[in-house]
């Protein structure tokens, strides 16, 4: 199954939106991922994911110099639709500069104080209404997924990140493609957000946004997206959402001599804190050339994990209750199957204390063990496979979704608003609340 995390993304996952079905949702763990109206909900992993949040099977969610992809990246093959870049000038100095095609003032000085980029020579920093309009630019669901990969030239990109909230150019999914989704990954039915993207809409953007079709980049060593391929029907079909999403926002940028290529710097969330991005402006349209991520769980889940030791010295659950999980009780009954309890029994009252879940088909695997604790309105998640170490306190709620027919969502705000929530959506709770239960999942009372 692919992350959003690298998930939620999504947030994705983990991720990582997702609904119940059969008057009630099945589980669904991801990173940022926001609520479906989908029948049944599963698990889904987006290792955080930190990125690419939602997930699904498979997945995760070069060339050389001559003749590869890195020469011709700038290339214009069809003519996209973006706005023109209009610099705006400040005061009649400045503006003297900039018509005069003389570097400015602060180009002149180099790089500048509490700044990353560098001017190039004869170069010139952005405006602030300049980098207002990349923050609004990038923020588009076409854009922003160039930016939760690490990549030097257009088959570097993981096109699992662009495509997975469809990128503006998704469709639903026909009868014909849920039929061959649930054939290829044995699966009942569809469980999350289903949609379908015509491989002739991915070649339309890809070629806009970067210069080259899908299977151009595949022939240069893309792994493209083989797990979403359908030949029968020429489409990219999953079960995703918009868990991946980042709220970019251009903190500075500058532009060359010859005003061709932009050099912007982004802040997003935890996924990808920083990054800087090169872009394409000539005749006005804009064409990513590259993009590194400085810091993120996306760039270096790895080095993250490595600042939590294996004694989880900075998880906020206490050790012992690690050392001695309790699993006692009978839950055989709603283990392996769709049963909806009382949902009105599904409180925040009901689920204080320390809940844990360890998946069996994992063997004695802890990576994707979950241990929540709720303490009032205080959460902490313990989740190691989407980067959650307990280390951490968020709020969270309980979502009361009966009026649509739908389980109640265990909705915990990770990223400090009630969007892109990470989520459980939970079937029922025993009487005597020593365990809850979602799609396939059981959480034991600690």
């Amino acid at each position: 199954m692919r992350k959003k995390i690298a998930v939620l993304t999504g947030i994705c996952m983990l991720c990582l939106c997702a609904g119940c079905g059969q008057q009630a949702d099945g589980a669904v763990q991801e990173q940022g991922q926001e609520i479906s109206e989908a029948d049944v909900s599963e698990t889904v992993n987006d290792g955080a994911e930190a990125g690419g949040g939602g997930s699904q099977p498979g997945g995760d969610a070069l060339p050389d110099e001559d003749g590869g992809l890195a020469d011709v990246a700038g290339a214009a093959k069809t003519e996209a639709d973006s706005e023109d870049v209009q610099p705006a000038v400040g005061d009649d100095r400045e503006q003297a500069g900039l018509e005069s095609g003389e570097p400015s003032s602060s180009a002149k000085e180099g790089k500048r104080q509490d700044k990353d980029l560098e001017i190039p020579e004869n170069g010139r920093c952005l405006t602030a209404e300049e980098m207002a309009g990349y923050t609004e630019w990038i923020q588009d669901h076409s854009n922003y997924g160039f930016l939760l990969s690490d990549w030097e030239n257009p088959a570097q990109i993981d096109l699992y990140q662009v495509f997975y909230s469809s990128a503006g150019v998704g469709r639903p999914g026909t009868d014909e493609e849920k039929r061959a989704h649930l054939a290829r990954w044995n699966q009942a039915e569809i469980e999350t957000d289903f949609g379908a993207i015509d491989k002739a809409a991915v070649d339309a953007l890809l070629l806009e946004k970067v210069g080259f079709t899908y299977d151009e980049l595949v022939a240069e060593g893309s792994e493209g997206m083989k797990d979403w391929y359908y030949a029968e029907t020429d489409s990219f079909c999953s079960e995703s959402g918009d868990t991946n999403y980042c709220q970019f926002v251009c903190k500075d940028g500058v532009m060359n001599e010859d005003g061709t290529v932009v050099t912007l710097q982004f802040d997003g969330d935890d996924w990808v804190r920083t990054c800087e991005v090169k872009v394409s402006v000539e005749s006005g349209r804009r064409r990513f050339l590259g993009n590194h991520i400085a810091e993120g769980w996306i760039r270096d889940t790895e080095t993250f994990s490595e600042t939590h030791t294996e004694e989880r010295g900075d998880c906020l659950i206490e050790a012992s209750v690690f050392e001695n999980l309790n699993m006692d009780a009978d839950a055989s009954a709603v283990e392996n199957t769709y049963v909806s309890g009382d949902w009105g029994k599904i409180t925040k009252e009901a689920l204080q204390g320390i809940w844990y879940y360890h998946p069996k088909d994992v063997g004695d695997s802890e990576e994707y063990d979950v241990v929540l604790q709720f303490d009032g309105d205080k959460a902490v998640v313990y989740y190691p496979a989407v980067e959650f170490y307990g280390d951490t306190y968020y709020k969270w709620d309980v979502v009361d979704r009966s009026n649509r027919g739908l389980c109640p969502e265990l909705a915990i705000y990770w990223r400090g608003t009630k969007e892109g929530e990470l989520a459980w959506y939970i079937l029922g709770i025993s009487e005597e609340r020593d365990y809850f239960w979602c799609n396939g999942e059981v959480f034991y009372k600690q």
